[in-house]
């Protein structure tokens, strides 16, 4: 419980953006990193190799690739990858879960 807490506080104080995109991955894995995360809109897109996060990150990570969307520091959607080591949504249902996101944001 403490490492998942460690974790969170990690993913919390480094991503913290209004939306953001953090891409973990292996670097024995790059041949599967998900593609054209660029073309999303009004998300933040950061890449991360799991090899070099802290030792409660790693543990959290449990297939790779992984996409999580952070909204106000906090993680709102994940998107592993299955047996094929790759992730399966599209661009087009990525970026319809950030539209959703950004339609719920706060008013300042």
């Amino acid at each position: 419980m403490r490492a998942l807490l460690l974790a969170l506080l990690f993913t919390t104080f480094s991503y913290s953006q209004d939306l953001s995109i953090v891409h973990f991955n292996y670097e024995w894995n790059t041949a599967n990193q998900y593609r054209n995360l660029e073309r999303l809109k009004g998300v933040k897109v950061q890449y991360a190799y799991v090899e070099q996060q802290s030792d409660a990150l790693k543990a959290s990570i449990k297939a790779a690739p992984t996409i999580i969307i952070y909204k106000d520091g906090r993680p709102v959607a994940k998107f592993e990858a299955g047996l094929r080591m790759r992730i399966e949504e599209t661009l087009e249902e990525i970026q319809e879960v950030i539209n959703k996101h950004k339609s719920t944001r706060k008013s300042t």
